[in-house]
């Protein structure tokens, strides 16, 4: 899942944790498994030993954190297609492959290529002007060329109407005083691009901060050829000869003269979504699809020379941070009994082995949980009877770096988007003890969305699970409020958005998300077993139905669940 801003107390400070002689219970932290699980063969039904076998390698350290854009990455995305071959699986990417490519990678305004020139001033880039990187809500594009174009001023760009007519905006620069907020552009910003300008410029008192700098994410691709550029108020009296504040709504300036282009290269290892399809039995409905997804990737290696000690860390998040790095918690805030707590199971840790910093994060549960269980779903459902209408299996790529994956599926659909009738999302399938989540217990599940678009099918899930052999018992809790923004922050958002009845599937955070400490080791396998059954038999239960789950009209969907999409 991915994370959203949050500070965790600085983890190389948990190498220097150490035991003290203070009397006090220790919490209870029980070594859930062995560090190391040889291979072997998995079967047809879905098994807590299969999903031991898949995640153990999975979750390697050799897979380094399976970043997006790494070659750990790389590593996992080839394993997932590998077992999708095996298991005879369609490929559902691009050009007949399992994969389908995003476009991401790193982008920049070189210092060294771009220019801009007022009159006969040549203003400095980054003291004097910079560069506005493409932007869709503000209509700005890529790449910029001015050719001595007049400039004028538009007034305050906060102004509730244009202060000029198209024709003192059409084929100049226009320039405007403060800049736009966050959000939808203001309407003076959208009458410069309707009016036919060239260029957009904001007079602010400070640049944007590392505006030349490389950013990793996905190529902007901003249909406008309109420029942007902010300038100091300094520079701004090189353009009209006068402060800004007491220049009029009209005025025309100097000539502005300039070139800049936002470069797009593609990495060494690309991010890919990973698709495969199961096709269904029956002719009317094998065009019709049921989607069951997890995200592939997790949050790399540990950053900085100085890495948190593996059991130091695991003692701390025990005691304090129960949801891992949900919980902000300032070292200097705990307790002397909590220090008791926290230093007894180190010293339990150190009775049975020696420090070991740990600098991977490894991902289990994070989604290699989810992971795990879409492969043994896939597997049970490729060996057994073809359900009706086809199943699409989705490794979605980046959802760790903003649901990237998902939304780039959704927007480039390898099969129709309109034939997707139901999309589970599977994100943290590995705890769930009483001892790592509230309310948990060996036959939880928490369960978000499942009405948001269509109530009938949560009302689905529910009859269902009145009568299978194991029922569920299933959380609603985290669907009724906005604790942590938690509906928001995974792959479902994606489908939602489509009008796709979605339900996410989860066992919650624990003390190990987002840390070092998320290893196969600590996974409850037999839960994540049993939940996988359960999504086994949702999913088949869809793609069984004899008519499609019915979609209420958008605007009865629960608007929270687009969450501001």
């Amino acid at each position: 899942m991915t994370s959203f801003a949050l500070r965790a107390p600085s983890l190389a400070a948990l190498l220097l944790l150490a035991v003290t002689a203070l009397d006090a219970q220790p919490t209870v932290w029980p070594d859930e498994g062995p560090r190391t699980w040889a291979p072997r063969p998995t079967e047809a039904a879905i098994t807590a030993d299969d999903l031991r076998t898949r995640l153990y390698q999975f979750a390697d350290d050799s897979m380094m954190g399976r970043e997006a854009g790494t070659l750990g990455n790389i590593k996992g995305t080839d394993y997932i297609a590998a077992e999708f071959k095996r298991l005879g699986l369609e490929p559902a990417g691009e050009n007949g492959t399992y994969f389908q490519v995003l476009d991401y990678g790193r982008q920049q305004f070189a210092t060294n290529r771009v220019r801009l020139q007022a009159g006969r001033r040549r203003l400095t880039a980054e003291t004097e002007w910079a560069p506005l990187a493409p932007n869709a809500a503000l209509r700005i594009g890529a790449n910029v060329t001015l050719n001595a174009v007049a400039s004028v001023f538009g007034g305050d760009v906060a102004s509730t109407a244009p202060a000029l007519t198209a024709d003192q905006m059409r084929g100049r620069v226009v320039v405007f005083s403060g800049q736009p907020a966050n959000g939808p552009a203001p309407r003076t910003v959208i009458a410069t691009q309707e009016a036919g300008a060239v260029a957009i410029v904001f007079v602010v008192e400070q640049l944007p901060g590392n505006a030349f700098a490389e950013r990793l994410g996905m190529r902007a691709t901003v249909n406008s050829t309109m420029g942007g550029a902010a300038v100091t108020p300094s520079a701004a009296v090189a353009l009209f000869g006068a402060p800004i504040a007491s220049v009029s709504a009209g005025t025309v300036g100097q000539t502005l003269s300039g070139t800049w282009a936002y470069t797009y290269t593609a990495l060494e290892h690309p991010v890919r979504n990973v698709l495969a399809i199961l096709r269904g039995a029956d002719p009317e409905r094998k065009g019709q699809y049921v989607l069951i997804g997890a995200h592939s990737d997790h949050v790399g290696m540990v950053r900085g020379t100085n890495p948190p000690e593996h059991d130091s860390l695991r003692a701390f998040n025990t005691v304090m941070r129960p949801q891992g790095a949900n919980d902000r918690v300032s070292i200097d805030a705990v307790t002397p009994a909590q220090w008791g707590e926290i230093n007894a199971l180190i010293a339990k840790a150190r009775s049975i082995r020696p420090p070991r910093p740990d600098t991977v994060n490894n991902g289990a549960d994070d989604d290699g949980s989810g992971t795990v269980v879409m492969l043994e779903i896939a597997e049970r459902m490729a060996t057994g009877p073809r359900p009706a209408r086809s199943i699409i299996f989705h490794s979605h790529a980046a959802e760790e770096k903003g649901l990237l994956g998902s939304a780039w599926w959704t927007a480039h659909p390898t099969v129709p988007l309109d034939s997707v009738v139901a999309a589970h999302n599977m994100d943290m399938l590995g705890k769930g003890r009483v001892t790592d989540v509230k309310f948990g217990g060996p036959h939880t599940v928490q369960m978000l969305g499942s009405r948001r678009v269509s109530p009938e099918f949560g009302d689905m899930i529910d009859s269902l699970n009145a009568v299978r052999d194991e029922p569920m018992v299933i959380d609603y809790s985290w669907d009724r409020t906005n604790r942590l923004n938690r509906f928001c922050r995974s792959d479902q958002v994606s489908y939602i958005r489509k009008g796709i009845p979605t339900t996410y599937f989860s066992t919650g955070y624990s003390r190990d998300y987002h840390m070092p400490t998320d290893e196969p080791q600590y996974i409850n396998y037999d839960l994540s077993a049993r939940v996988a059954r359960f999504v086994h038999d949702v999913a088949l239960t869809a793609a069984n139905r004899p008519e499609r789950l019915p979609v209420l009209p958008r605007e009865q969907q629960d608007p929270a669940a687009r969450c501001g999409g």
